[in-house]
């Protein structure tokens, strides 16, 4: 190549024609270069959890009489949310209740992973003749939160899940007073030593200190608290007391040798007797196989004025020694509402399925006398047995 000459060589066929050297028409072209993509997109955050919602909201407790709640009984609701909720503070269920608009509290104890429980206790005040209403703005969080396990935060809204004056769920309130019949010689015949006492003063309910080391007396408070429950539901109805939480003493100073080791012989010779206007509990040292070989956890010593807790009663609530009877019956017994259904022996009532010759007034066939059948947490009275009491223990005696 000379000056601005390009030199072809031709190779094979006349039209193939090889480019060598440089020039080729002129200088060379630089290669071309590829066109830049897209942007890279960084990839997309994670959409966030949905917030838990409520799925569904039910009552659900039924009232003992077909004319609604009354005074002291208790409705409890449940919500449910699509996942475990936690919650802090103490949020309400809002109910309304007539022309009111009254708080359900919230059960901890009854609460767990979906399900939150509330529960609101009767008034003499209360009374719905339509029924139980439950709006869809009733649940709030009042001091707290109610959150998912990853801390969303829940939406308390129930929507379509509200109630409107459930006919099925009545409020009473005030229950029409009974007219008295026979309750007090009833009772009388079943238990003389203690409606004879009767003069208007309270029967005061103590506990022995006679129990194994290992129960405190903390644990001893827990079992008596529910008697101050049960006097102020008396005296919510009725307007005065009947009963009343006493103390815990020592072993009374006329106590028999012996008196707390045989349940036979304290059947048989009423080996310690409470005090005119004093009601007994005790720790009874004896398996007690008077049930079918089973033993029983209580029992009320009617020709005596006491109740005991026997032999099996400690292995259920404290040293978990008895198989059969775990679960809810341990928290029944632990928590002490056990005594109040012994203590209604003991003023003058027979189970409701007893034969009629076991003179008594009946217990009425609900949270008092069946709790594990009825779902009731507690030994709690009906208002037909506090007006029983009413017709056994006048006011003023």
């Amino acid at each position: 190549m000379s000056g601005g000459r390009t030199i072809f060589a031709v190779l094979g066929a006349p039209s193939l024609l090889l480019c060598l050297g440089v020039g080729c028409g002129g200088d060379a072209s630089p290669a071309p270069t590829a066109s830049p993509g897209p942007a890279a997109v960084p990839p997309a955050s994670p959409a966030p959890p949905p917030a838990p919602g409520i799925r569904a909201l039910t009552i659900t407790t039924a009232s003992f009489d077909p004319r609604g709640y009354a005074v002291s009984e208790t409705i409890g609701i449940q919500v449910t949310f699509s996942e475990a909720v936690t919650v802090s503070g103490s949020p309400r269920l809002k109910l309304g209740i007539g022309e009111d608009v009254r708080d359900a509290v919230w059960d901890e104890e009854a609460s767990e992973g979906a399900f939150l429980a509330f529960r609101y206790v009767v008034t003499l005040e209360d009374r719905d003749e339509d029924g139980i209403s439950i709006g869809a703005d009733a649940l709030y969080a009042r001091d707290g939160m109610i959150e998912s396990a990853n801390g969303v935060e829940a939406d308390l809204n129930i929507g379509d899940h509200a109630i409107a004056d459930d006919g099925n769920h009545l409020v009473l309130g005030s229950p029409p007073e009974a007219a008295c019949a026979d309750q007090r010689e009833l009772a009388l015949t079943h238990t003389p030593i203690v409606v004879s006492a009767w003069d208007g003063t309270p029967f005061r309910v103590d506990i022995i200190r006679n129990f194994p080391d290992f129960v405190t007396d903390g644990d001893l408070e827990q079992l008596l608290a529910p008697i101050g429950r049960l006097a102020d539901q008396i005296e919510a109805q009725l307007g005065y007391r009947i009963v009343e939480m006493g103390d815990l003493i020592e072993v009374p100073a006329g106590a028999l040798e012996g008196w707390d080791q045989d349940y036979g012989r304290y059947w048989r010779e009423g080996l310690l007797v409470s005090e005119p206007g004093e009601l007994l509990a005790f720790y009874l040292n004896d398996d007690n196989e008077a049930w079918g070989g089973e033993g029983s956890m209580m029992s009320a010593h009617l020709c005596c004025g006491t109740t005991s807790y026997n032999k099996r009663a400690l292995g259920l609530m404290w040293t978990g020694d008895d198989p059969c009877c775990q679960g809810d019956a341990n928290q029944y017994t632990r928590e002490g509402e056990a005594i109040t259904h012994e203590v209604f022996h003991l003023l003058g009532f027979k189970h409701y399925f007893d034969q009629h010759e076991l003179i008594g007034v009946q217990m009425s066939p609900g949270g008092l006398d069946r709790p594990w059948e009825t779902g009731s947490r507690i030994y709690y009275a009906t208002w037909t047995d506090i007006e029983n009491l009413r017709c056994i223990f006048p006011e003023g005696g």
